[in-house]
């Protein structure tokens, strides 16, 4: 048995079709039976990690929640209990965006073949690496097409159709915005990439969010981010319609890691020692993993975690709603319905998380929506870490303090913690003493 930051520790691997490539639930299994564990915690990392990255987000988030563990007013509670951590690490990849590309950089002016090449690069990458086997020759088509996009509308049109043909995304899913990009020709959505977006990074009103800007500079309350960007070819806005494919792509095989790896681990886990409390952490499209995870133990028989807790998670924030406003029910809505969570469900949001923001951003640019602030709590198109959970009765918010403000915790509904306010400054920052203080709580009170 390994250890990290003190706490005894497996890693869970699984590929992308949530299948395990290792046997270590089996070491899992009998580390629980043989060390009298009480509290399981199940951790997934986000799209961007590998697994040394991934290692470390796990290692840095047990330090900081350790030391929270021995604060008097939660020692009474957590000392008494032995814990053990299952590690998720599923093939996660992160976006091509370049060495300034991180927390929403501007992408200034290049060359127009060196665009070229960019992009080149990445259909090579998207074909070796992402699709099937039978799907490489649609991406060769995609490469061959690339020279002769610039003022072709019609080779733009088959250039896009051809990549959505073989982008392996979740097309259940309303509010994610696929749909509304397969409705369109491939030229307007090239085009809509031309203008950089303004993503603001404190509210400036009451609807903030992310502005669709034609121009200007990074001063103010915003930065531009990667999409549209300024390029001096449409090569360059192929580059970021390709990084909105491998998100899309991300999502869908986090959701498929919790639902058919994470879920059947908990079950076996359970089915062996049914007194064990088992804790559901996942920062980023681990989140969804982990709600994904929460979903399909909501099927019978029901297997309820005894905490879920979302880090800056990147899924819709209709994603647990009855009605997202147009009649859409959200996709993992029954995890609210069937109060499959026993105890605390918390899930923290920030406005410094400019990486939910802009990927959500993409999405309404791409998906043509026309509201005031693109992306945030208002718009069809939302993350759940940049605003938290939007049209969700069943939820509440509060602000995220510093550590040794006790919580408390509604049961059966969502708790949204806001911590824009210098407590999570950006999308990773959730390994600090107080957001590791608030899941600690959420665990102290099972």
């Amino acid at each position: 048995m390994d250890t990290l930051s003190g706490f005894d520790f497996v890693a869970l691997d699984y590929d992308g079709d949530g299948k395990p490539t290792s046997t270590t639930l089996t070491d899992l299994q009998q580390h629980v039976a043989s060390h009298g564990t009480t509290d399981l915690i199940l951790m997934a990392h986000g799209f961007r990690n590998n697994a040394s990255d991934a290692r470390r987000l796990y290692g840095d988030f047990l330090g900081t929640f350790r030391a929270n563990m021995v604060r008097p007013e939660l020692t009474a509670r957590l000392a008494p209990r032995t814990f053990a951590v299952g590690g998720v690490f599923w093939p996660s990849k992160p976006f091509n965006e370049g060495d300034k590309m991180d927390e929403g950089g501007a992408q200034s002016l290049g060359d127009a073949g060196d665009e070229l090449e960019a992009a080149r690069a990445q259909l090579v990458a998207m074909r070796d690496e992402d699709v099937k086997p039978e799907q490489r020759a649609i991406v060769d088509q995609a490469i061959a097409l690339l020279p002769q996009l610039e003022d072709d509308a019609a080779k733009q049109d088959e250039f896009v159709a051809l990549l959505l043909s073989v982008i392996d995304a979740d097309e259940d899913d309303p509010n994610e915005g696929f749909s509304e990009l397969k409705s369109q020709r491939g030229s307007e959505l090239l085009e809509k990439l031309r203008a950089p977006i303004i993503l603001p990074t404190r509210r400036s009103d009451d609807d903030g969010g992310v502005q669709a800007i034609g121009g200007g500079d990074a001063s103010g309350d915003g930065r531009p981010l990667f999409i549209g960007g300024l390029f001096k070819s449409i090569a360059g806005r192929v580059g970021q319609f390709l990084n909105m494919g491998l998100w899309y792509t991300m999502k869908k095989r986090s959701g498929i890691v919790g639902a058919e790896g994470v879920a059947k681990a908990v079950r076996t886990l359970k089915q062996g020692n049914p007194a064990l409390r088992v804790h559901l952490v996942g920062h980023s499209l681990g989140g969804r993993c982990m709600t994904a995870c929460a979903n399909a133990l909501s099927a019978s028989p029901m297997i309820r975690p005894d905490s879920v807790s979302l880090l800056e998670a990147a899924f819709s924030h209709y994603g647990l709603s009855a009605n997202n406003g147009k009649g859409g029910r959200g996709f993992f809505r029954d995890v609210i319905e069937k109060q499959v969570v026993k105890g605390p469900f918390i899930s923290t949001f920030s406005y410094q998380d400019t990486v939910v923001g802009k990927a959500y951003a993409i999405s309404s640019r791409l998906a043509g929506d026309n509201t005031k602030a693109i992306g945030d709590k208002d718009d069809q198109f939302g993350g759940i870490g940049r605003n938290g959970t939007q049209k969700c009765v069943e939820s509440t918010t509060q602000p995220m303090s510093a550590a040794g403000r006790q919580y408390t915790y509604a049961p059966n509904v969502v708790n949204n913690i806001d911590g824009s306010g210098g407590f999570i400054k950006d999308h990773g920052d959730v390994t600090n003493a107080d957001v590791t203080y608030a899941v600690a709580c959420a665990i102290a009170t099972t």
